[in-house]
């Protein structure tokens, strides 16, 4: 029977964090349907790359435009409320704020 030490105990629990940070707790984009030909994608950003320059916006703006299947006008942006939440770790806790960025948008005939 093998036996586990505190260095078996601390992998372990890095692999679980690890599981948790790459298996999309976090988010990504979603999109919220407000009628047949509009709505609002959102996507999750980090505040120091920008809402710009993340790879998030080009998918936001991909599943835009497989929503509408062709044109679409861009009604407004802006930051969208966020949260925060807490995570666990070995050395302690820490608080960790999502931003959060918005597009509205309209399908054009």
């Amino acid at each position: 029977m093998p036996v586990f030490g505190i260095r078996s105990r601390a992998c372990a629990v890095f692999l679980v964090v690890m599981m948790f940070f790459l298996g999309g707790c976090g988010g990504g984009v979603e999109v919220i349907r407000e009628s047949p030909d509009s709505g609002v994608v959102r996507y999750l950003y980090k505040g120091t790359d920008g809402h710009l320059y993340t790879s998030k916006r080009q998918e936001a703006l991909d599943r835009i435009d497989e929503f509408c299947g062709g044109p679409y006008q861009v009604l407004k942006e802006g930051k969208t409320k966020g949260r925060q939440r807490v995570v666990e770790s070995m050395g302690g806790s820490e608080i960790v704020t999502e931003d959060w960025w918005g597009i509205r948008f309209q399908c054009l005939p």
